[in-house]
């Protein structure tokens, strides 16, 4: 592991080394014209240096977080908590014929950790991936996390264990159609004998149609996953109240051996001037061999609104970034969002009892400039049977305030 992570920082340094203006085509001499003789003086010609055909641009993103749980007396894990979400750095490289490379890395996780590391083909709708990326997974999940709701995804992304792995994929969009599908593995800080990784065939589509000014989305997903030599190992289905910074679980199943999964679910979305509106719904299926085979659900709804003249973005079966039409600073104040979502999970069945969640959950977003945001939320969690009793009480509710503070570049 040590050998491999030395490898791929030196082909991460390698890869920053490539020189931004190396163009092939930039020492060629421009085609010679000829000029009819006239009584007029022929006009000037505008020169344009051409483009390169190699570009770096580096980007990076930083979340810093606040938060405070409260509940029951003598429940684990209330209190405040701050801490750094994200520090993530890398560079989106652009080459010639259509080929692409993003190298990012995770600087607050020990060790450091791939966010993405891939190099990719796009032609004429037509485009293929291949290297640790994101297996097309829910809406949600497929949105970049600067461009979220909320500060933390729906609670079945986390629980059913949706995330960027390794592998290789392929997709096709035409018009408002989009169909991409892949084979997968362990992301790469976890990969060693391939024999003994996991393996999965990844699915989405997507369908997205404008009909005026109202901008829709439909969208599905499947996914089967062979747990291989995993299965020997326990799988816990379990999630956090909301907020990352702590490690505190209130639902969650008990440890499970399975060697197969399947997830499988449907997507929706609309957005029409200030307005949007989102929900999902997706299972669960765990394979236990020797048991019965539990099924697990998780679904949302969320609808926002701009106090401000903004809109959210929905394009390429996901969420796009907040551009502020008239940003601070510039004859304006940014844009400002409201938004409410109800979030369900449930882990409960087949014998297995991992506890269930009603989310009620609000959030203020103040987008001043592009590269700048500033989040307010509020969430209040319902759980059944909970993971984490207090006392003999396994249902009680939780309150969560979160502030989060945000640069991307």
């Amino acid at each position: 592991m040590k050998s491999f992570r030395l490898l791929a920082s030196a082909a991460l340094l390698a890869t920053v080394a490539i020189p931004a203006w190396a163009d092939e085509g930039a020492d060629g001499e421009a085609a010679s014209t000829e000029t009819k003789a006239t009584d007029e003086a022929p006009a000037p010609v505008k020169s344009e240096k051409p483009k390169p055909k190699w570009q770096i641009k580096p980007r990076w993103r930083l979340q810093y977080d606040i938060a405070d749980i409260d509940g029951p007396a003598g429940l684990p894990g209330v209190g405040g908590y701050n801490d750094i979400r994200r520090t993530q750095l890398g560079v989106d490289i652009k080459m010639p014929s259509g080929f692409s490379a993003r190298v990012e890395g995770e600087f607050s996780a020990d060790p450091i950790e791939f966010v993405d590391a891939y190099i990719a083909w796009d032609g004429k709708g037509v485009n293929v991936t291949a290297g640790q990326h994101k297996p097309f997974t829910p809406l949600d999940d497929m949105t970049s996390d600067v461009n979220t709701s909320f500060m933390e995804r729906a609670a079945f992304s986390t629980a059913f264990g949706y995330g960027r792995r390794t592998g290789i994929s392929a997709g096709y969009t035409k018009g408002d159609l989009g169909i991409n599908g892949g084979i997968f593995t362990e992301p790469l800080i976890m990969l060693n004998d391939v024999k003994t990784n996991t393996i999965s065939a990844d699915f989405r589509a997507y369908w997205s149609p404008k009909m005026g000014d109202l901008k829709l989305h439909l969208g599905a997903a499947y996914h089967w996953r062979d747990m291989n030599d995993f299965a020997t190992s326990s799988t816990r289905y379990r999630q956090r109240p909301y907020v990352r910074i702590t490690d505190t679980r209130y639902i969650g199943t008990p440890s499970l051996l399975v060697d197969k999964e399947q997830k499988y679910g449907l997507e929706a979305a609309a957005v029409t001037g200030r307005f949007h509106g989102a929900a999902e719904v997706h299972w669960l299926s765990a394979s236990r061999p020797g048991f019965a085979d539990p099924t697990f659900f998780g679904g949302y709804g969320e609808v926002g609104f701009f106090l401000t003249k903004d809109s959210r973005p929905l394009k390429g079966g996901a969420f796009g970034a907040i551009k502020p039409k008239k940003p601070l600073g510039s004859g304006g104040f940014g844009a400002v969002q409201v938004n409410v979502r109800y979030d369900y999970l449930d882990l409960n069945s087949a014998g297995v009892t991992g506890g269930k969640q009603d989310g009620y959950m609000a959030s203020l977003i103040w987008t001043p400039i592009e590269n700048l945001r500033l989040l307010l939320s509020y969430a209040r969690l319902d759980y059944t049977d909970a993971a984490i009793a207090v006392g003999a009480d396994r249902n009680y509710s939780v309150d969560v305030l979160g502030v989060r503070g945000q640069i991307t570049f």
